[in-house]
């Protein structure tokens, strides 16, 4: 049973270095998503977030935190705008 349970181990850890690479991944996809009038209304820049979210993939440190700050608030306000809530709170 020990090579099972190695198994199992191994397959945890993968899983669990993954979250933060799909995280990073789901962002990157959304910040390419969004239509560039969006990224205008916004006041931000569309290219620097792409490329930030895309060497955060590869330097986790960086990368996760700049993720989860693209999801909880960058991404809101690119939807809200995409919906025509421009110039809302």
């Amino acid at each position: 049973m020990e090579g099972f349970g190695a198994f199992v181990t191994m397959a945890f850890w993968i899983a669990l270095a993954g979250i933060p690479v799909a995280v990073c991944g789901l962002a990157f996809l959304h910040a390419a998503r969004a239509p560039q009038w969006a990224w205008a209304f916004s006041g931000r820049t569309q290219i620097w977030w792409l490329a930030g979210l895309l060497v955060g993939t590869g330097v986790m440190p960086i990368g996760l935190p700049a993720a989860l700050y693209y999801l909880v608030k960058v991404r809101p306000d690119l939807d809200r705008i995409e919906k025509g809530h421009i110039g809302d709170g």
